[in-house]
């Protein structure tokens, strides 16, 4: 019996991009999520096939192939994990940068204007 693995590992090499706008990241985890479903039915599929082998080398094949769903899963998993990081940290920079602008335009209410810090305005004179 030859051992076959569903075509689901060569979706599984998708990298994650720092660069990436939130709405592809999203399409991307909905697409690894899909996948994940998917490959956790052939797991339990082969699971049940595996555990009715009779013949041992039939039985090491389907044991081998439960080995590579499974680090197939871990490897989506994996990947959901880190598109869902690389949100996070895109939206705390985001918020970073909205504090530091808010941040600015309040300094800048703060500060006087600079004409009238000028020396003319700060000498007293006395006739």
């Amino acid at each position: 019996m030859s051992l076959s693995i569903s075509s689901a590992s060569s979706t599984s090499s998708t990298s994650v991009s720092g660069s990436r706008s939130s709405g592809q990241s999203s399409g991307d985890i909905a697409a690894l999520q899909k996948q994940l479903k998917d490959l956790t039915a052939d797991l339990k599929q082969a699971s049940a096939e595996a555990s009715q082998a009779s013949d041992p080398n039939d039985a090491k094949a389907k044991q081998q192939r439960l080995q590579a769903l499974q680090n197939q899963i871990q490897l989506v998993q994996q990947q959901i994990a880190a598109i869902q990081q690389a949100q996070q940290q895109e939206q705390q920079q985001k918020a970073m940068e909205k504090a530091m602008e808010q941040q600015q335009s309040a300094d800048q209410k703060k500060t006087p204007p600079a004409a009238s810090t000028t020396l003319g305005t700060q000498v007293d004179t006395f006739a």
